[in-house]
């Protein structure tokens, strides 16, 4: 795309704000377009998501933000909430993905509700008055038991860090070795990472994805 005459606007534009004209293109079909991402996670992304309630939320967006595309938040959800949402997606680190989350006293039925949400299939426990993680659990510690049992009891408080920053490939070795669903990368501020079924930026650089990968790191700064 390019603006007529070598004008260029020095404020941003919507399209109410133009005319978009007509032009050939060089593309004879949309099933021609490729869009899948070059970091060997095999992904193609939507350039823009639509502005669905059910399909563009927090969570669309800020997965497909750091994959260079954008999603339009719904016309319909009150303004003081899609502030909150793109300040959100905006302070969200540009690698790693933001985790679920829960308290000690949470139910494993609360738990079970919200590991789905993220494709980690875990989520990390954190201190309630703190936010200092204090272990983790996935979708097997909070299945076959109570629904009201709290995750303290089901957790696991067997925690490896990481420094935040590491080479992907070493991080990737680290992960395979260990076999963890969940790391914390250290670093100035504390953060937390995890992997998830599909390859990512913790996959070797120079080789595909392997058969079983522990995949894509993921990160979130500690709440206050």
């Amino acid at each position: 795309m390019k603006f007529l005459n070598g004008m260029q606007p020095t404020f941003d534009l919507t399209y109410d704000d133009v005319f978009m004209v007509p032009s050939r293109s060089a593309v004879g079909s949309r099933t021609g377009v490729d869009l899948t991402t070059d970091d060997a996670s095999g992904t193609t992304i939507p350039l823009v998501v639509s502005n669905m309630t059910a399909v563009a939320g927090k969570r669309m967006a800020e997965t497909v933000a750091r994959r260079g595309g954008i999603a339009i938040i719904p016309q319909d959800i009150p303004t003081d909430v899609v502030i909150d949402t793109v300040a959100q997606v905006k302070a969200s680190h540009l690698v790693y993905d933001t985790p679920v989350t829960v308290k000690p006293h949470h139910t494993c039925g609360y738990a079970l509700g919200l590991i789905p949400k993220r494709a980690h299939g875990a989520a990390v426990v954190v201190d309630p008055d703190t936010s200092a993680p204090i272990g983790m659990v996935d979708m097997r510690d909070v299945s076959g038991v109570d629904r009201f049992t709290q995750v303290r009891r089901v957790m696991s408080t067997e925690l490896v860090t990481l420094p935040e920053g590491i080479d992907p490939r070493e991080a990737f070795d680290r992960l395979k070795t260990a076999r963890r669903t969940l790391r914390r990368w250290w670093g100035p501020t504390a953060a937390w990472s995890a992997y998830s079924p599909a390859p990512g930026p913790c996959a070797p650089p120079s080789t595909g994805p392997p058969s079983t990968p522990p995949t894509a790191c993921a990160w979130a700064p500690p709440s206050a």
